[in-house]
C-alpha cells in the first residue's frame, strides 16, 4: 500500500494531528520551561456529589492561550477541552456531555480544573490532563476514587423451620464493596453469610448479610457496615425472639410460653419498682447523686410538643393550642423574622433537644402530602431548604402516594397500608432517629450512627394545598416499647 505524503497531514482532522502528535512524543516530555502537576495522591469523589480535578504548571507561569484537556483513555475522546478560551465539546464523550464545567479562575498562575458534576460509578479511574502551546506540552495522571455512602442498613429476623433463627440486613448504595460485620451484644463476632449484588442502572451495590443460628442465649445483634474509603460507619441493632420480653410482638404472635414469662417479669419489674421507690425515699441524698439517664429504661417517657408559630412559614396557620398546623391558599402577611422559613412551607416545634431520648406521634391522616422529622435548631430559614441529612435534616416524606426516607441518597419505602399517625423516637446519645407506624408500633425507618452537632427540634412541612391539618398528639409511651421497635426487624 502506498504511503502517504507528508503534505496529506494537512488535510486531517485538527484532533486525530493532536492524538498522533501526544503519541510520537514520550510521556511527560515537553516544553522544557513548564510542567504539568496533578494531585500526588488518589482524589476521593462522593457518588452523586460534584468533584473538580486540578491540574497546574510548574512554575506557576500563566496557563492562558493553552490548549487544555482532560482525558481518560485517549486525548482523541476527552473528557474535556478548553481552547483559545472557549470550551470545545465536539470531542467530549457522550458520557459527559452536558456534566463538566471548566474552571479557569487562576488561569493566570497557571491552574485549571474541570469540574464534573453528579459524579457516577462511570467516573472511577484514572484521569489525564495535557497543557499544550504550540507543538510543546506537557501532562499529568490523577486517579478519581468515588465512594458510595449506603444507606442505614435494616434487620428482619424469622424463625425457620429447623427452629434456628434468621436475621438478614440489607442496605443499598454501596460502593466500593463495603465490609460487614455481626456482633452479639456482647461485642463478639458472629458468622455471617453475605451477597453483593450491583444495581443496573447506578452501578452502585445491593448488601445482603444473614447470620442463622440455634444459640438462644445469643440476646441480640448488631449488623455494621463501612465503606473502606469512607470513615463513616452504618449501624443496625435488634433484639432476638430468645429476648421476647424486649420485643413489642401482636398478641397472635406471642407464644403461651413467652407470655408466662413476661408476666412473671412485669410482677418482678412492680415489684422491684415498689423497693425501689422505697429505698429512694430512705436515701434521698444518694438519689441526687444518681444520674437521671440511666432509669431512663425503666421509667415512662413522653414529649408534649407546641409547635413555634415565630417558625411558621406565611402559608401556614397555627392552631390557638399550639397543636396543629394548616396549610393556606394565600399566604399571611408576617412581620419578617429570621426565624421564620420564608419560602418553604414548614415550622418546628418550641422543644429543643440536646441530650436525653424523646418521643412523639403526629396524626397526618389522610393528608396527601408532608414532611415530619428533626433538624438542628440552626438549619437555614431562607429559601429553598435542602432537605438531606448532609444540611442537618432527618425526615420522611409523603408525597404522590409515595413515601420515602429523607437520606442520601433517598430511600423510596413499601408500606403494607397507609399511615396515619406517624410516632418519632430521638436518642440523641446513642445518635438514632427511628419512624414508627403508631398505630400498631411497626419500624418504618431509622437513621443511625449520626452525631449532631447542636441542638434539635422537630421539623414539620406542609406540601400542596390540601386544608388538613397536621396534629401532635397527646401521648404517653413506655422507653422499653419504643426503644425495642426502633431496634427490631
Amino acid at each position: 500500500m502506498a504511503r502517504p505524503h507528508h503534505g496529506d497531514a494537512a488535510t486531517l482532522p485538527s484532533f486525530l494531528v493532536t492524538f498522533i502528535f501526544l503519541q510520537l512524543l514520550p510521556a511527560g516530555n515537553g516544553k522544557s520551561d513548564f510542567r504539568v502537576l496533578g494531585p500526588p495522591d488518589p482524589l476521593l469523589a462522593i457518588f452523586g456529589q460534584d468533584k473538580e480535578l486540578l491540574c497546574k504548571l510548574s512554575p506557576n507561569i500563566s496557563a492562558e492561550g493553552m490548549e487544555l484537556r482532560w482525558y481518560r483513555d485517549q486525548p482523541s475522546t476527552a473528557v474535556h477541552v478548553h481552547k483559545n478560551g472557549e470550551d470545545v465539546y465536539e470531542e467530549q464523550m457522550v458520557e459527559y456531555r452536558g456534566r463538566t464545567t471548566f474552571v479557569g479562575n487562576h488561569m493566570v498562575r497557571g491552574e485549571a480544573a474541570v469540574r464534573i458534576n453528579n459524579v457516577s460509578m462511570f467516573d472511577n479511574g484514572t484521569y489525564h490532563c495535557v497543557f499544550k502551546e504550540h507543538t510543546s506540552y506537557s501532562q499529568a495522571t490523577l486517579w478519581l476514587k468515588v465512594a458510595g455512602l449506603g444507606s442505614s442498613p435494616r434487620i428482619h429476623v424469622t424463625d425457620t423451620q429447623d427452629k434456628r433463627i434468621r436475621a438478614e440486613c440489607t442496605s443499598t448504595g454501596w460502593f466500593p464493596e463495603p465490609k460487614v460485620e455481626w456482633l452479639d451484644l456482647r461485642g463478639q463476632p458472629v458468622p455471617a453469610e453475605t451477597h453483593f449484588s450491583a444495581t443496573a442502572s447506578t452501578g452502585l451495590l445491593t448488601v445482603v448479610s444473614i447470620v442463622t443460628t440455634k444459640d438462644r442465649a445469643v440476646e441480640g445483634l448488631t449488623c455494621s457496615i463501612t465503606n473502606p474509603l469512607l470513615p463513616e460507619k452504618k449501624v443496625a441493632e435488634t433484639y432476638l425472639p430468645a429476648s421476647l420480653f424486649r420485643m413489642p410482638l401482636s398478641a397472635e404472635r406471642v407464644p403461651v410460653l413467652p407470655l408466662i414469662l413476661a408476666a412473671l417479669g412485669l410482677v418482678t419489674a412492680a415489684i422491684a419498682c415498689a423497693f425501689g421507690r422505697r429505698h429512694k425515699e430512705d436515701k434521698s441524698e444518694e438519689e441526687e447523686e444518681v444520674d437521671p439517664r440511666a432509669s431512663a429504661e425503666v421509667e415512662p417517657f413522653h414529649d408534649s410538643l407546641s409547635l413555634d408559630p415565630e417558625t411558621s412559614s406565611p402559608k401556614l396557620v397555627v392552631s390557638e393550642n399550639q397543636k396543629s398546623v394548616k396549610r393556606l391558599l394565600f399566604d399571611q402577611d408576617l412581620s419578617p423574622s429570621s426565624k421564620r422559613f420564608d419560602q418553604d412551607p414548614c415550622i418546628l416545634a418550641q422543644e429543643q433537644f440536646d441530650a436525653g431520648r424523646h418521643y412523639w406521634e403526629v396524626e397526618v391522616g389522610d393528608r396527601r402530602a408532608w414532611i415530619l422529622g428533626v433538624c438542628l435548631e440552626s438549619l437555614g430559614r431562607e429559601g429553598r431548604i435542602p432537605k438531606s441529612p448532609q444540611h442537618g435534616l432527618w425526615a420522611l416524606e409523603f408525597y404522590k402516594k409515595k413515601l420515602q426516607a429523607l437520606s442520601y441518597p433517598r430511600t423510596h419505602l413499601s408500606l403494607p397500608q397507609p399511615i396515619c399517625r406517624v410516632g418519632i423516637f430521638l436518642d440523641f446519645e446513642a445518635g438514632k432517629i427511628s419512624f414508627h407506624n403508631a398505630v400498631n408500633g411497626s419500624l418504618i425507618y431509622v437513621f443511625s450512627g449520626l452525631s449532631f452537632s447542636g441542638p434539635l427540634q422537630p421539623f414539620f412541612c406542609l406540601w400542596t394545598h390540601d386544608p388538613r391539618p397536621l396534629t401532635i398528639c397527646s401521648v404517653v409511651r413506655e422507653t422499653e416499647e419504643v426503644t425495642d421497635s426502633s431496634e427490631g426487624p
